[in-house]
């Protein structure tokens, strides 16, 4: 609840940017026992600044039953800050930047909700994950967005799959793919790593589906010293009848994971 205990006390909202804000609100006044409800529809709020909502009692005391505060202009957002003032000192109760649309209510049990434009209320969230937070991997409250997730130690740093000349077919975090000789292709990273020690998986469609003694036996690999933060050189080959020989194959996939 919101207790208003005299007339000097009030409740106002505070607005930042100028949108069109609506502002209901509905109490019960107690003076000595008899209880009188009352409400008030706040013209729709304009401009900026501080605007009362709700006046303090003449006598007794108000109890602030629901106050719902609406952005209800088309298009602009604004910074809402309800504040309770006893005439000499102000607090803030609540804060939050509203939408076209979005609702902020406080409830007759004592309860805020934010609401979207469709009535439906934000979840609860513990704040908003850092690239730290991701990266520690121990949070079991912050919640995740779709620009950090990636830092989180289990999630692909980069992947990309590309023909033999290089040409990338799908990539993630991927500049570019050169093609450096038979059986090698340099893959170079958009956002590199923090070091050379990531973990890199390399795998190949094979030119054929047809599996005979010394042909078609392709296999793949990390070239030796291949390895670096913003680059990877792969290779693969032939097991022949003589020799292992360096071979295209149909297509490269690499997949890689670690500390960016």
């Amino acid at each position: 609840m919101m207790l208003l205990t005299t007339s000097s006390d009030l409740v106002r909202v505070n607005v930042a940017t100028a949108a069109t804000i609506h502002v209901y609100a509905s109490w019960v006044d107690n003076v000595s026992g008899t209880m009188t409800p009352g409400r008030t529809n706040t013209a729709p709020i304009s401009g900026t600044g501080n605007t009362a909502v709700v006046a303090g009692p003449s006598s007794g005391q108000r109890n602030v039953k629901n106050l719902s505060i609406r952005n209800a202009h088309a298009s602009t957002s604004s910074v809402v800050t309800v504040e309770h003032s006893d005439g000499t000192s102000i607090q803030t109760i609540i804060k939050a930047n509203l939408l076209p649309g979005e609702s902020l209510i406080f409830s007759a049990h004592g309860q805020w909700a934010h609401y979207t434009k469709e009535g439906a209320r934000y979840p609860y969230s513990g704040g908003i994950a850092t690239q730290a937070d991701m990266e520690t991997a121990t949070s079991l409250i912050l919640a995740v967005t779709p620009g950090r997730q990636h830092f989180h130690p289990g999630h692909p740093k980069c992947w990309v799959k590309c023909d033999v000349s290089g040409g990338i077919n799908a990539e993630y975090n991927v500049t570019s793919v050169a093609d450096t000789g038979p059986g090698l292709a340099t893959v170079t990273i958009a956002n590199d790593f923090s070091g050379v020690n990531w973990c890199c998986q390399v795998s190949i469609e094979r030119t054929s589906s047809s599996l005979t003694a010394g042909a078609n036996q392709q296999h793949c690999a990390i070239l030796n010293a291949g390895q670096a933060a913003g680059t990877l050189v792969m290779e693969a080959w032939d097991d022949t009848a003589t020799t292992a020989l360096q071979a295209d194959p149909a297509s490269w996939h690499m997949v890689g994971l670690g500390d960016l």
